[in-house]
């Protein structure tokens, strides 16, 4: 009944109070109403690292976690003939003092990541036939750019006035700076970035930052049994029945005098209440996401700003190629740097698990499954035709996405101060923000980013 009653409020947009009746824990069972210091909306990377350490700082922690699991984009599939696992998502860590601390918490041993033993070709997958071409390593150039800004690794709140070269799009900073021969390399190391070329140069540069930089000469850890994933199943047992999965927000209360909040959440097992002091909202800040939370006409206007990219990852058997390669989309074209047009998979990669590859896709904007699904088999048909190979039906075995990815926002309102707008938030109506949009998508950084944060909120 007042799931009903919310939704309607929501979408006419009056006021909640109308039904505040959603939020008094006398309309629900005790056993529904779920008091905390901190409610998390999101157990991806930052979620899950922000719960376990505000245990640590003597908080209460719990998490809303729309998925069946935590660990957002860390993604690894488990070969039931083998046992062996298959990270098709993150895959590494950066090793520094906070990922060393909070693997250690969990007994986990980390290792030196090192580069699969396979043989990596070129391919037009729209045609499957090779590209011969030898794109240069060289970063160095790029590297040099980057140092012109040392606030990358730390922050999103660019200095004021903005230098213009970061709203350039990708490509004419790189024929301005003359280090177009990193084009294609960019193209690689931006994972799930679409047509990079026609990006603002700023947001290219915080996905290969200076950490990503120092993680391709040696700065980064894997877990020494090669599954990711063991993070986030030890962080489930630590946290347990504080993590609310396969749930979603569905109203908010969030009071302006920083009284607390209350959120009114759908689970499997009906609507539930949660009760807190303050909550920290992990999860894409997108408009669409953001809805449930009561906006304000603030946070509406600054998070309506938002455009973001799709990207998916897929595991695949029966492919018919041979085990031991890797295959990466390009194109014979000098004039895009050999670098391919998005929609489409970007790398189509053999592992450890005999006729089991994974593949990664980009889009510019959300695809449906069955769309990034049709696509895949279409590109690694091609690469069996082109090659003479057996033309075979591969089976998809594991899918995930992760849009919304990449959130950015235009040159404009990069000029007039956006992201210093969205950092300004922090604390309002009890209210706190992490994640890959308020700082990276490495996870290394996201960590330092968050542990810098948990104090501020705990103090609050």
């Amino acid at each position: 009944m007042y799931l009903a009653k919310v939704s309607s409020v929501i979408a006419s947009g009056l006021a909640l109070s109308v039904f505040g009746s959603v939020f008094d824990p006398k309309s629900y069972a005790t056993k529904d109403v779920i008091v905390a210091d901190v409610v998390l909306v999101g157990g991806g990377c930052s979620g899950t690292y922000a719960a376990i350490n505000l245990r640590r700082l003597g908080q209460s922690a719990v998490i809303v976690e729309r998925k069946e699991r935590l660990g957002g984009h860390t993604n690894t599939y488990t070969d039931k003939t083998t046992g062996f696992t298959v990270d098709f998502g993150v895959q590494r860590f950066l090793s520094s003092s906070i990922t060393r601390d909070y693997f250690a918490h969990f007994n986990i041993s980390l290792v030196n990541y090192t580069r699969p033993n396979i043989t990596t070709s070129l391919a037009d997958f729209n045609t499957g036939r090779p590209v011969h071409v030898k794109p240069s390593q060289n970063l160095t150039g790029w590297a040099v750019q980057l140092a012109r800004y040392p606030w990358l690794d730390s922050t999103w709140k660019i200095p004021q006035p903005v230098a213009p070269d970061l709203l350039l799009p990708l490509e004419e900073f790189l024929v301005k700076y003359n280090i177009f021969d990193a084009a294609f390399n960019l193209y690689l190391s931006s994972q799930g970035v679409s047509n990079p070329l026609k990006q603002l140069t700023v947001d290219v540069m915080k996905i290969v930052d200076p950490v990503y930089l120092s993680e391709l000469t040696g700065a980064s850890l894997v877990t020494a049994d090669n599954n990711n994933s063991e993070l986030y199943l030890k962080a489930i047992a630590e946290l347990g029945s504080n993590v609310l999965f396969s749930s979603t927000v569905i109203a908010t209360a969030r009071s302006q005098n920083g009284q607390g909040v209350s959120l009114v959440v759908k689970t499997p097992t009906g609507s539930k209440l949660v009760k807190a002091s303050k909550l920290l909202i992990t999860i894409p800040p997108t408009l669409e996401n953001m809805m449930p939370f009561n906006l304000s006409p603030q946070e509406h206007r600054i998070f309506s700003k938002w455009t973001y990219m799709g990207y998916y990852t897929l595991v695949l058997n029966n492919t018919g190629l041979p085990d031991g390669y890797q295959w990466i989309n390009a194109n014979d074209s000098s004039a895009t740097y050999h670098i391919p047009q998005q929609p489409g998979a970007s790398q189509i990669t053999s592992t450890r698990t005999p006729g089991v590859f994974y593949v990664w896709y980009r889009s510019p904007s959300h695809m449906t499954r069955m769309a990034v699904e049709k696509a895949t088999i279409r590109a690694i048909q091609n690469i069996q035709m082109a090659h003479n190979l057996t033309i075979t039906s591969p089976q998809i075995i594991k899918f995930e996405s992760h849009t919304p990815f990449k959130l950015s926002v235009s040159a404009q309102a990069i000029r007039d101060g956006f992201y210093r707008d969205l950092y300004a938030l922090q604390g309002n109506r009890s209210t706190w923000y992490t994640g890959a949009a308020l700082i990276s998508h490495n996870g290394g950084v996201i960590w330092k980013f968050t542990k810098e944060l948990l104090p501020k909120i705990v103090a609050a």
